[in-house]
């Protein structure tokens, strides 16, 4: 083993030998290619200026629109945030103490079981529960337990069932929508399902669905399904069913109508539910307790005047989905939501997407006016952060204490890839001006000649606007590869820096033709009086990128420098 070992250090050591020049040279080659095509993207931004921010809002406005135009694609698709922001706001509405959930849990499996054996019990089992809601004064009861076939090992239960629901008017009971390609196969008219509504296109279709046996609780049918998006999760609920045809009334739709009420005004047939995660639960009562406890037990005081929702929660009976704020949320809380909602009209008022286009819009276009304008460097990123933490501040707040969910999160998207392109452009466009190392490659190999001019002042005697004005100037008479500007002298901890922080200085390469177009805007207000010129014969070539040249520049440069101090005093 330790001889192998041996012959592959040997033969390591070959190969890096034969062909370690051949990788650098490839690297340096793809290194050089990069600076390269950064210098030409800092000349671009250099010259492009102002068009290059126009460049980038453009680019930003038609992504807007594309993600408007997709959205209107598949209506009331979320956006991407908008389950982060229901799981992390700070509150939501409490569950409201006149929704119940009467619930066949694992414990009322369990403390039945010696009596009425394992599930699925009597259906006389059941029909005892609802009798005695019905009794203790329940307003409206929703039963999330389907009923399709006879129980042929006990007709009595069914027979109580039948009665049951014949005698007690405030029970909603569930329908089950099958998958709409079997509608065809189907011998169940639309019609024949009392509530349903069919338009033109619908009349006299059949649909696939699973009815209750006991023609007494036909006339209070509603759809059990829940409304799920594309990516399986509920976030809705449809008070009303919509199909292709035809519309069904919802199971939280007939429970209102049984319990003689109707939903908050204003509320759509399609509502976004809005979920209590942050202030507990709705109160669950096991359904053995219900049928155990004495009329006089003060648990079952919070039935009367409730909205009653009997389901199955146990493992293996009840259903689950994903929704917004959890990922398995059993269905009588789903139904509880919803059923809260459309009472309290809480639920979740949702801004539309055209709004969300106008915002992301004008927050890309405030950015480019603002990076165009005076705002650049730290002022534009103090804005930029006052921008995102306000925008933020009201989508949580929002969420958290009203039914309104201002969704900002798509547009403090929008304005951190706006923003973070402004501070790429403005970087390469202040690197060319600058003269940063590997910024003027592109103009390595070519040839300037003519006279330097040292344009040294304090930026404090000229305005931001002004100093723009000058440098645009000067770029219109020698070209944007002919002028450097230098104000970073000192940095650091020097104690000099205060003292020279102020100095700023342009040098400018021109022929003689240049040089007398240069005096003659140096003349002029604002500049007049505030520009200490110097000249001289550049003795090496104008290579911003070859330390020579800053050599020779940098004695040039101090002596203006220090010119200026001396005149301040």
């Amino acid at each position: 083993m330790l001889k192998f070992l041996e012959q592959a250090l040997v033969l390591i050591r070959k190969l890096a030998k034969n062909h370690l020049p051949l990788i650098y040279e490839v690297a340096a080659r793809v290194i050089d290619l990069r600076l390269l095509g950064t210098s030409w993207a800092a000349r671009l931004s250099r010259v492009w200026g102002a068009r290059v921010l126009l460049a980038v809002g453009a680019g930003a406005s038609i992504y807007a629109l594309v993600l408007f135009a997709v959205d209107g694609l598949g209506p009331g698709a979320p956006s991407p945030a908008h389950d982060a922001i229901l799981r992390n706001r700070f509150s939501s509405p409490p569950p409201s103490a006149q929704v119940v959930i009467v619930d066949i849990d694992e414990r009322s499996l369990a403390m039945l079981a010696p009596e009425h054996g394992r599930w699925p019990w009597p259906r006389s089992v059941m029909a005892d529960g609802l009798q005695k809601l019905s009794d203790l004064g329940a307003r409206g009861v929703m039963l999330n337990v389907l009923y399709s076939d006879p129980d042929k090992g006990n007709p009595d239960g069914d027979a109580a069932m039948d009665a049951t629901a014949a005698m007690t008017r405030n029970i909603a009971f569930p329908i089950v929508r099958l998958a709409p390609e079997n509608d065809a196969k189907s011998q169940l008219k639309v019609a024949a399902i009392p509530g349903a509504q069919e338009d033109a296109q619908g009349a006299g279709r059949t649909v696939a669905a699973v009815l209750p046996m006991f023609g007494t609780m036909h006339d209070r049918l509603g759809v059990a399904n829940q409304y799920t998006e594309g990516d399986g999760i509920v976030r809705k609920y449809a008070l009303v069913w919509q199909d292709k045809g035809f519309t069904l009334p919802s199971l939280v739709g007939r429970t209102l109508e049984v319990g003689g009420a109707t939903a908050a005004a204003g509320t759509p047939d399609l509502i976004s539910l809005n979920w209590r995660n942050k202030k507990g639960s709705y109160q669950r009562i096991p359904f053995a307790d219900l049928l155990q406890a004495k009329p006089d037990d003060p648990r079952l005081a919070a039935l009367r005047g409730a909205w009653v929702v009997v389901g199955a929660s146990a493992p293996g009976l009840g259903q689950t989905k994903p929704t917004s704020v959890k990922a398995v949320t059993d269905d009588n809380e789903i139904l509880a939501t919803a059923l809260d909602d459309a009472i309290s009209g809480t639920w979740l008022r949702v801004m539309p997407h055209w709004l969300t286009l106008l915002i992301n819009l004008g927050a890309i276009w405030v950015l480019v006016a603002l990076a165009m304008g005076t705002l650049r460097g730290g002022a534009l990123t103090q804005v930029f952060v006052l921008a995102q933490t306000g925008f933020g501040t009201i989508t949580l707040l929002s969420a958290s204490y009203t039914p309104y969910l201002i969704d900002l999160s798509e547009s403090m998207s929008f304005g951190v890839g706006v923003f973070g392109v402004i501070k790429i452009v403005q970087g390469l466009e202040a690197g060319w001006l600058r003269a940063r190392p590997g910024m003027r490659r592109v103009d390595a190999k070519r040839e300037y000649e003519g006279t330097l001019a040292v344009a040294g002042f304090m930026a404090s005697d000229l305005g931001e606007e002004d100093l723009k004005r000058l440098v645009r100037s000067l770029e219109t008479i020698v070209g944007v590869s002919r002028i450097i500007r230098v104000d970073d002298l000192f940095g650091g901890e020097s104690f000099l820096k205060k003292a020279c922080a102020d100095l700023d200085f342009l040098l400018v390469l021109a022929d003689d033709a240049g040089h007398l177009k240069i005096d003659a805007l140096l003349s002029q207000t604002p500049y007049a009086g505030h520009v200490r010129l110097d000249r001289q014969a550049l003795m090496v070539p104008w290579r911003p990128d070859d330390p020579a040249l800053a050599r020779a520049l940098a004695p040039m440069v101090l002596e203006n420098g220090a010119a200026l101090l001396r005149a301040r005093g």
